[in-house]
């Protein structure tokens, strides 16, 4: 040992270190770099040994671990008691916030967080978490396997119990086996701040004619949550919209999801003012351009149609089209309404691009058949089955992106 510096022993390990070294802890015991933590809340130093991870703080002493933190048993995870916690009821255990936002399902009559279905309401009203996802159930036939999905984000209000009332009105009109409602954390969110809350309403898979005919009590309920409940999209506070999932399977080939994903994004300008906004957040048309070695622009599907040998797509979720689900593409670029006529005008306009490309060759390509004035021309033709989305097409001339309140949703 060197001799001239006054080494001192650790109380923990024993070892022999420099004074600069050392610390003292609460108790006046000396403890090495090793064998110490300084704890974020009492502001100590004490042993390292039963000390925790607090996450987004730091490290606590075993005391104030036990006393001020709680642990969280869906993501393994210790907070501060300043860390919003709600009781899971139907397993009896505290969650944080986030886990209860995405892994459990709110009952709005209960007015708790369940990690399943809420049994004590008698098929009570409920909000699943966000990342709930029932196995589909179809309705309607169809030959070519061609299936549409909604998903409407809307607000309701900043008070608990109308939203409460909302939930209600949903479960009492809508069977689950067909509507179901979600949480979504974008909804109400202005500047990271919570201004209103609501929900997102789900459908279940159908085919064209069955939105077409057998959905008279689903605008009914729409209809209601907008006038009784006050529920608003078009006019949110935050960017609440609408996204159609269109059935893979309803795609004729590859070809086909190529000549679809054409016509969307080379008529960008008219998709943006038929959907009523330009969110490129939540929804980018950029997402597929290109630059060669010229710097010139072009358009590329590679990254929306292909998947890397682990099966993972290369593109991006927050695109107008997303490709990356199995089953579904999924249309994201319009503006929420609860509008009757707006929601069916998205169906049918999802409809007809996929029934319009189904059989386009090479030779319509080439002649310019994916141009909007050929699609528009298409829709007008076939009036009678696309009229929400036909009454819509005069309109388009005269909308600014910039004040979508000159298209009626």
């Amino acid at each position: 040992m060197t001799t001239g510096i006054e080494w001192q022993e650790c109380h923990a390990c024993n070892g022999h270190y420099k004074p600069d070294d050392m610390v003292t802890n609460r108790a006046g015991e000396l403890l090495c770099e090793d064998c110490r933590i300084y704890c974020e809340r009492c502001e100590e130093y004490d042993y390292s040994d039963n000390a925790r991870h607090i996450e987004g703080i730091g490290m606590y002493c075993e005391v104030c671990a036990d006393n001020y933190t709680y642990w969280c048993e869906c993501c393994e995870n210790t907070y501060s008691d300043n860390h919003s916690s709600y009781e899971v009821a139907d397993i009896g255990v505290y969650w944080c916030e986030d886990c209860c936002q995405n892994n459990a399902n709110w009952c709005g009559n209960c007015e708790q967080y369940n990690q399943n279905e809420c049994e004590g309401c008698e098929g009570g009203a409920r909000i699943n978490n966000y990342s709930y996802k029932p196995d589909p159930i179809f309705h309607g036939d169809n030959i070519n396997g061609l299936y549409f999905g909604l998903e409407l984000e809307m607000e309701i209000s900043n008070d608990r119990q109308e939203l409460n009332r909302a939930i209600d009105y949903v479960a009492n009109n809508l069977e689950r086996d067909w509507i179901y409602l979600k949480q979504d954390s974008s909804i109400g969110i202005v500047d990271n701040k919570q201004v209103v809350e609501g929900f997102e309403l789900v459908s279940h898979p159908a085919s064209f004619n069955y939105w077409s005919e057998h959905s008279q009590r689903l605008w009914d309920t729409l209809d209601g949550l907008r006038t009784r409940h006050r529920a608003r999209a078009w006019n949110a506070k935050s960017n609440c919209g609408i996204h159609i999932h269109i059935s893979r399977a309803g795609f004729k080939s590859g070809a086909h999801t190529h000549r679809f994903l054409s016509l969307v994004y080379k008529n960008a300008k008219h998709m943006k003012r038929f959907a009523g906004r330009d969110c490129d957040k939540y929804a980018s048309f950029t997402d597929c351009w290109k630059f060669n070695e010229d710097n010139i622009p072009y358009m590329s599907f590679a990254d929306k149609v292909s998947r890397d040998r682990y099966g993972v797509s290369r593109t991006e979720r927050m695109s107008a089209v997303n490709t990356i689900n199995e089953h579904t593409i999924e249309l994201r670029f319009f503006r929420g309404t609860t509008q009757p006529k707006g929601v069916l005008a998205t169906i049918e306009l999802a409809h007809a691009m996929v029934e319009y490309t189904r059989d386009l060759t090479l030779s319509d390509v080439k002649l310019g058949m994916l141009e909007w004035e050929w699609f528009a021309d298409y829709i007008q033709v076939n009036n009678g089955l696309y009229p929400n989305a036909y009454d819509r097409l005069p309109k388009l001339s005269k909308v600014d992106i910039n004040r979508p309140e000159l298209i009626n949703a």
